[in-house]
């Protein structure tokens, strides 16, 4: 044991303030009581979650230490950076661990649920006088907007009345169809392969175009642009005069081979003289019942519509313009459908 001769000034000043502190000290009668008190509780400093937190914080403060140690008794004079480094960690065969964080792989392309739609598509009919423009409205399942929709129909879709057919030769799809400086823009995966009538082939997706423009409450009255393949569009084409385009007698209800209950209502559209239209209904190719009826306009594209009470059974339907010339001038136009009744 050292003494007082041995000690340090830094021991000799420790023992001069406990000596000043014990000198202090007043004695109680209660000394000892509190002093049991106090050391009843233990002390915070004691506790085994303080302890732990003391003994892992030392071990801590030791590893780094030794770090020390190592680094300032390696060789190398190079100061030792204290920045983190972002390289990835090292597995214990040597191959680099990648330690960032995971990325999100990026979003797929979503295609748009499908839709039901009903839309106008136009064929053609040899009217009489020659090929003319027919409609027929086709209810589809798709993911394209109407437009699209509609004239992906006329391309790829036959029509359903046998009378009817198309200029349009298979193989072209539809890519696109977006209103974009004051048109219709359709844009097709291929040059189109039409018939001897390219005019006409034309009118027949500008009318599909337009009518089913109108029929998604877009401006109808639009021109079209057809480009190929995003590029080189045409100049705009509008539609033609529909008396000169059209066929003059038009059904839109019933459709080809529907099945109704009776009554059935027939409708259509007829540019017709004194807006008179005439009708006849066959069975098994017999004329059944015939009669007309009248049109809300004359001589304009306008709509008819009468109800006929039926049996059931198989029926076609013939609407027709009358013949006024006596049977001097081109034939009298018409359409027919066959339906049945339950």
């Amino acid at each position: 044991m050292s003494t007082p001769e041995d000690w340090t000034p830094e021991e000799q000043q420790v023992h001069d303030a406990l000596h000043r502190a014990a000198e202090r000290v007043q004695p109680g009668p209660d000394g000892l009581a509190r002093i049991r008190r106090r050391t009843a509780v233990v002390p915070m400093w004691r506790r085994p979650v303080v302890l732990g937190l003391a003994g892992a914080t030392a071990l801590a403060a030791a590893v780094i230490v030794g770090g020390a140690i190592v680094l300032s008794n390696d060789d190398d004079d190079t100061p030792v950076a204290t920045t983190t480094s972002t390289s990835p960690a090292t597995s214990p065969n040597g191959t680099p661990t990648d330690t960032s964080p995971p990325t999100s792989p990026p979003a797929a392309e979503t295609t748009p649920p499908a839709q039901t739609l009903t839309v106008p598509v136009y064929y053609v009919a040899d009217a009489g006088d020659g090929l003319r423009l027919v409609r027929e409205f086709h209810t589809v399942e798709t993911s394209l907007p109407p437009v699209a929709a509609a004239i992906n129909e006329m391309l790829t879709a036959p029509p359903a009345d046998p009378d009817y057919t198309t200029l349009w030769e298979p193989g072209v799809e539809v890519l696109s169809a977006d209103v974009a400086d004051g048109a219709i823009v359709v844009d097709l995966s291929g040059p189109p392969a039409v018939g001897d009538d390219p005019d006409l082939a034309t009118q027949q997706l500008v009318y599909t175009a337009t009518a089913a423009a109108a029929t998604a409450q877009l401006d109808g009255s639009l021109p079209v642009r057809i480009a190929v393949g995003g590029e080189n569009p045409s100049e705009p084409v509008g539609r033609a005069d529909p008396l000169e385009v059209r066929q003059l007698v038009q059904l839109n209800d019933p459709a080809e081979g529907a099945t109704l209950p009776s009554p059935v209502t027939v409708s259509g559209e007829a540019a017709v003289n004194e807006a008179n239209v005439l009708w006849e209904l066959r069975r098994d190719g017999e004329v059944v019942d015939s009669g007309n009826t009248t049109a809300e306009e004359c001589c304009t594209f306008s709509p008819f519509a009468f109800e006929l009470d039926l049996e059931p059974g198989s029926y076609e339907i013939v609407v027709s313009e009358s013949d006024e010339s006596g049977g001097e001038g081109r034939p009298p136009m018409s359409d027919s459908r066959t339906f049945t009744v339950e």
